[in-house]
C-alpha cells in the first residue's frame, strides 16, 4: 500500500478527532444550530469506520493479500470506494444525523466491507493455519457484527426506537465490533508478527477457545442493561473469566520472546507497546469490576465512564498498537514529528481519559471534587492535543505520496 493510503487514513483521524473536540466545546462555548447528536454520530463513525477499519484494512492487504496486480488493484479500488462512504457520512451526518444520504453512505461502507471479507478470505498468502484461522475469525466477526445493523430498520418498524430490540442491536453491533472484530484482528497482527511459524498447538487452541467464548458471553453485559434477569450477570462473570485467561495464554509466550529478546524493537515501539499492556490490563480490570452487580447496573447511566471505555480500547489499545506496527513496519519516519505527535496523543488521551474517569466517579458515589464546569474546560482543552498529536503523526507518514 502506497504511502498515500496512510495519509488517508490519518486525515480521517483528525477529522473525527476534531469532531470530538467540536463536542467538548459545546459544553464550553454553546453553539447555535449545532445537533449534538448529529456531530456525535458524525465523529463516532469517522473514528470506527474511516480510522480504525481502514487501519485494519491496509494492514490485513499489507500482510496477507497475494502481491499480485490483480489483487492490488482490486483492494487499490476498494480503498477509494470505502473512503467515498466515509467523506460521504463526514458531510451528511452532522447537519442531518440518521437521513437518507447518510444512510445510503453507511450502507456502501458495509457492502465494501463485504466485499473485502470475501476478496480476502478467498484469495490470500497465510500458510499459517493459527494465523489464518484468527485472520478469518475477524472477518467473520465484522461480517456478524452488521446483522445487528440490518435488524435496525425492522426494529424500528416493528417496534420504535424505543423499544428494548433496537438497543439490543445496536450493542451487538457495538460489541462484536470492538471484542469481535477489531480485537481479533489485532491480535492476528499481533501473531504474524511474534509467531510467524506458530505458537505451541496445545496453547494456541486453548487461547483460541477461550478467546472466542468469551467475546461471545461478554455480550450479555448489554443485554443486562436493557432486559433484568440474573443470568445474564453470570454469563457476563464466566465470559470475563475466560476472557482474562485467554489474555494470559496468549501474552505468556509473548512475555518469554521479549525476555529472551526473540523481539526487537525500537525505543518508540517498546514504549507504545508497554503503553498498550497497561491498558489492556485496565481493560480486564474493569471487566473484573463488572462481576459486582452494583457497578454492572450503574454503568448504563454513568456516560463519562462508557465513553472512557470506549476510547481505552479505540486509543489506548488499537490506535497505539496500530501506530506501533506502523513504526515497525518502516510506514511511519522516525522523526521529531511522530515523536511530537506521538507524545502530544499520549498526553490528550491520559489528561481526558483521567477526567472522564474522575466525572464517573463523582457521579458513582455522589461527591463532588472538581465542579461540572471545571472538568469540561479541562477536557476542552485537553482534548485539543489529540489532533495536534494527530498532525504530527500525519507528517511522519514515511515516503512521497
Amino acid at each position: 500500500m502506497k504511502p498515500i493510503y496512510y495519509k488517508i487514513l490519518f486525515f480521517n483521524f483528525l477529522i473525527a478527532a476534531l469532531f470530538g473536540v467540536l463536542l467538548r466545546s459545546t459544553f464550553v462555548f454553546p453553539l447555535e444550530g449545532l445537533t449534538f447528536l448529529y456531530v456525535l454520530h458524525a465523529h463516532s463513525h469517522i473514528a470506527l469506520l474511516g480510522w480504525l477499519y481502514l487501519l485494519v484494512y491496509v494492514l490485513f492487504v499489507a500482510h496477507f493479500a497475494p502481491n499480485t496486480p490483480t489483487e492490488t488493484r482490486f483492494y487499490q479500488r476498494l480503498f477509494w470506494l470505502t473512503q467515498v462512504a466515509v467523506v460521504g457520512m463526514a458531510l451528511t451526518f452532522p447537519f442531518q444525523g440518521y437521513a437518507a444520504p447518510s444512510i445510503f453512505f453507511s450502507t456502501l461502507h458495509i457492502l465494501c466491507s463485504y466485499a473485502f471479507v470475501y476478496r480476502l478470505w478467498k484469495f490470500n498468502t497465510m500458510a499459517n493455519k493459527q494465523l489464518a484461522l484468527l485472520v478469518k475469525t475477524a472477518l467473520f466477526f465484522m461480517f456478524f457484527s452488521t446483522l445487528g445493523v440490518w435488524f435496525l430498520g425492522p426494529a424500528i418498524g416493528m417496534m420504535g426506537k424505543a423499544a428494548i430490540f433496537f438497543q439490543l442491536c445496536i450493542q451487538f453491533f457495538l460489541h462484536f465490533q470492538f471484542d469481535g472484530w477489531f480485537f481479533t484482528a489485532f491480535l492476528a497482527l499481533l501473531f504474524a508478527k511474534v509467531f510467524p511459524q506458530a505458537m505451541d498447538q496445545q496453547l494456541f487452541y486453548r487461547f483460541y477457545g477461550l478467546w472466542i467464548t468469551s467475546v461471545v458471553l461478554t455480550y450479555a453485559l448489554a443485554v443486562s442493561w436493557y432486559i433484568e434477569a440474573p443470568m445474564f450477570y453470570y454469563i457476563n462473570g464466566v465470559g470475563v473469566l475466560l476472557q482474562t485467561g485467554a489474555m494470559g495464554y496468549f501474552m505468556w509466550p509473548l512475555y518469554r520472546k521479549r525476555r529472551e529478546k526473540q523481539i526487537v524493537t525500537i525505543p518508540l515501539v517498546r514504549g507504545l507497546l508497554l503503553f498498550v499492556g497497561v491498558c489492556l490490563v485496565m481493560r480486564m480490570g474493569i471487566q473484573i469490576l463488572t462481576l459486582i452487580e452494583s457497578v454492572a447496573t450503574s454503568l448504563l447511566g454513568l456516560r463519562s465512564w462508557i465513553v472512557g471505555f470506549i476510547h481505552l480500547n479505540m486509543l489506548g489499545i488499537f490506535t497505539a498498537l496500530g501506530i506501533a506496527l506502523l513504526l515497525q513496519e518502516g510506514k511511519l519516519a522516525l522523526n521529531f514529528w511522530t515523536k511530537a505527535g506521538c507524545i502530544s496523543l499520549l498526553i490528550g488521551f491520559i489528561s481526558t481519559e483521567a477526567l472522564l474517569g474522575l466525572q464517573g466517579i463523582q457521579q458513582f458515589f455522589s461527591t463532588l471534587i472538581l465542579d461540572s464546569g471545571a472538568n469540561a474546560i479541562l477536557l476542552f482543552w485537553f482534548s485539543l492535543f489529540l489532533p495536534l498529536g494527530l498532525i504530527g503523526v500525519w507528517k511522519g507518514v514515511h515516503g512521497k505520496w
